[in-house]
C-alpha cells in the first residue's frame, strides 16, 4: 500500500467517524432518553414529590372562540384542573357569516386575531413580550391529561431533538443558513385538505418514527382507513407553540396567503394544481402549504452548500450530514427527488436563494408528546393505568393494529395528587391516562379532531378526572385559579365568568357526577 492510499484511507476513516451520527444519538429517539434519564439530564422526580403547579414562564395560551359551549367548557375545565395559566379568547362575538368560507370565515381567527393579539400597542412595550410563548389551540376538542410544566418541558426537548435531526440533515447549511426550528405545530397521518401534487405535500420530509411501527403494514393504505397505519409525517393545525418574535413572520405570512384567498378565491399557483377557493379559507390549507414551501427550500439551501467532494465522500461513507435524504413516497407514489418528483406536480423553482425567505423555524410533534390526534388513529390509543398489566387492558387486536405498549411515565411526578391525598387512585401510573400505545406515549394531550366528533361524549367519562373533578375545580378555586375567581378575558371584550360561559345547565354532561347545586 503507498503512502498516499494509506493517508486517503485514514483520512475517509476518521472523517466517517467524526461525521456519522452514533447509533445513540437522541437524533432518533422521542423524548426520554434509556435508563429512565430525562433529556436535560436530570434524574426522575423522586417518589416523595407532590404535584406541583409549574415555576413562572409566561406563557399566552389563546383560544378562538366566538360563543361557548359544553365542548369549549371541556377544554376549560380540563386546563384549569390542571393549573394552567388563565387563557385569552380570541374573536369572541365575532359574526361567521362570510359566504363561502370554511366554517363561514371562523377558520381566520386562528391567523388574524392571534396576529392582532402579538401586535398589540402595549404588550409590545414589553422587550420580554417577544421571547415569551403563545400557545394557541383549538377551543372545542382538546383535552388536557398532564400539568403545564410537562408541557414546557416537552416542548423544550422536542425541540432540542428536531434541530439536532435538522442539523444533521442540513450539514454545512444548518449553521450557514441559521436555520432553528422554534415553533411546533402537531402532526398528523395525512396530507390535507391539501391535493398531494401540491407543493403543501410531496416535499414533506420522511417521519423520524420507526418504519417498522406497524409491521410490514407501516407507510401503506392497507388499515381501517387509507391513512390509518401511516406514521405521522404532516402538519396539523390544532396547536401551536413557538415565541412572539418567531410566530409574527409566520403569521404575517399566513395573513398574505388568506388574503389572497378571500379576495381572490384561490390562490395563484402554477400548473393548475391549485386547489378549489384555497379550500374555502381552511387554516390548516395554509399553514401546511407554509410548511411545505419551508420544506422544499430547506432542501435547496442542503443542496447549494455542498460541493463535489461531498458527493465523492457520500459514496463511501453512510449518512453523513447533509447526504442526499434517501427516495420516499406519498401514499404510494414514489419521490426521489423532493425537489422534482417523477409524477405531475406543482411546479416551484429549485434555485437557491439568500435571507432564507420561506424559512420559518417550523418543527412537528411527531412522537406525540404534546398532543395526540385521533384522525385516523382510532385503535392507536387506550385509557390505560400503569401500574397495572398492559397487555390485558389492551386488549384483543386486529389485524391492522400496532403491537401495543405502555409508558414508563418517566417524567411525571410519583407523589401524590394534593386532592386525592388519601385516596386511591392517588399516583399518576394508577390513573387512567390516555396513552398512543403504538410508541408508548402518555401526551399531555388529546386532540379530537377526528370525523367522528361523538368521541368526546363517548370517552368524557374514560379520563382521570371522572368523577373528581367538581372537587378538583372548587379546589383550584381555594388556590385563587384566575379563570375561577376573576374571569376569563376576552380579547378586546368583557371578562367573561366562569358561570356565564358554562351554566348550570350543561354542568349534568361536564360533571356526570350527579350532583347538581
Amino acid at each position: 500500500m503507498t503512502v498516499a492510499t494509506a493517508a486517503l484511507v485514514f483520512f475517509v476513516t476518521i472523517f466517517a467517524l467524526i461525521s456519522s451520527p452514533a447509533r445513540n444519538s437522541k437524533v432518533l429517539r422521542p423524548w426520554a432518553t434509556d435508563a429512565g434519564i430525562i433529556h436535560s439530564g436530570a434524574k426522575p422526580t423522586s417518589s416523595k414529590a407532590a404535584w406541583k403547579d409549574p415555576p413562572k414562564r409566561n406563557m399566552h395560551i389563546l383560544l378562538p372562540a366566538t360563543q361557548s359551549n359544553v365542548n369549549f367548557c371541556k377544554t376549560l375545565l380540563s386546563m384549569t384542573i390542571l393549573g394552567y395559566p388563565n387563557p385569552t379568547i380570541l374573536a369572541w362575538g365575532d359574526d361567521d357569516e362570510s359566504g363561502g368560507l370554511l366554517g363561514g370565515g371562523s377558520h381566520f381567527a386562528k391567523i388574524t386575531r392571534v396576529l392582532e393579539y402579538i401586535n398589540n400597542e402595549e404588550r409590545r412595550k414589553d422587550p420580554a413580550f417577544e421571547d415569551e410563548l403563545v400557545f394557541m389551540l383549538d377551543s372545542f376538542d382538546i383535552w388536557f391529561q398532564l400539568p403545564v410544566h410537562q408541557l414546557l418541558d416537552r416542548y423544550d426537548t422536542l425541540l432540542e431533538q428536531e434541530n439536532a435531526r435538522v442539523k444533521h440533515r442540513l450539514g454545512k447549511a444548518y449553521e450557514k443558513e441559521g436555520i432553528r426550528s422554534q415553533i411546533v405545530f402537531g402532526a398528523g397521518k395525512r396530507c390535507a385538505p391539501n391535493i398531494l401534487h401540491s407543493v403543501a405535500c410531496y416535499p414533506t420530509p420522511e417521519s423520524p418514527l420507526p418504519m417498522d411501527l406497524r409491521g410490514a403494514a407501516t407507510d401503506t393504505v392497507l388499515g381501517y382507513s387509507p391513512w390509518s397505519n401511516y406514521r405521522t409525517r404532516y402538519l396539523n393545525s390544532g396547536y401551536i407553540i413557538g415565541p412572539v418574535r418567531e410566530l409574527r413572520p409566520l403569521l404575517e405570512r399566513a395573513a398574505e396567503k388568506l388574503a389572497a384567498c378571500a379576495n381572490q378565491g384561490d390562490l395563484p399557483i402554477d400548473n393548475g394544481y391549485g386547489s378549489h377557493e384555497c379550500f374555502r379559507g381552511s387554516d390548516q390549507s395554509i399553514f401546511i402549504e407554509i410548511f411545505g414551501e419551508q420544506e422544499f427550500h430547506r432542501e435547496t439551501m442542503r443542496r447549494h452548500h455542498r460541493n463535489k467532494m461531498d458527493d465523492w465522500l457520500d459514496a463511501i461513507v453512510a449518512n453523513r450530514p447533509a447526504s442526499k435524504p434517501p427516495a420516499t413516497h406519498i401514499q404510494g407514489a414514489p419521490i426521489n427527488d423532493m425537489l422534482n418528483p417523477e409524477f405531475d406536480h406543482e411546479l416551484r423553482s429549485a434555485q437557491w436563494v439568500p435571507d432564507k425567505p420561506w424559512e420559518f423555524g417550523i418543527a412537528l410533534d411527531y412522537w406525540s408528546t404534546l398532543g395526540h390526534q385521533t384522525s385516523n388513529a382510532a385503535h392507536d390509543y387506550r385509557y390505560l393505568r400503569h401500574d397495572q398489566p398492559i397487555e390485558e387492558q389492551i386488549g384483543n387486536k386486529g389485524w391492522f393494529d400496532c403491537p401495543g405498549k405502555g409508558s414508563d411515565l418517566a417524567d411525571l411526578p410519583e407523589g401524590k395528587i394534593p386532592i386525592l391525598a388519601g385516596q386511591e387512585p392517588s399516583s399518576w401510573k394508577a390513573l387512567p391516562l390516555y396513552t398512543e400505545i403504538c410508541l408508548g406515549v402518555v401526551p399531555v394531550m388529546i386532540h379530537h379532531n377526528s370525523v367522528n366528533k361523538g368521541h368526546r361524549e363517548k370517552e368524557w367519562d374514560q379520563v382521570w378526572w371522572h368523577g373528581r373533578a367538581r372537587e378538583l375545580l372548587e379546589w383550584r378555586r381555594t388556590q385563587g385559579a384566575p379563570q375561577l375567581v376573576k374571569g376569563i378575558p376576552a380579547e378586546n371584550g368583557p371578562v367573561l365568568k366562569w358561570e356565564e360561559l358554562c351554566p348550570a345547565d350543561i354542568e349534568p354532561e361536564l360533571f356526570r357526577d350527579g350532583n347538581q347545586d
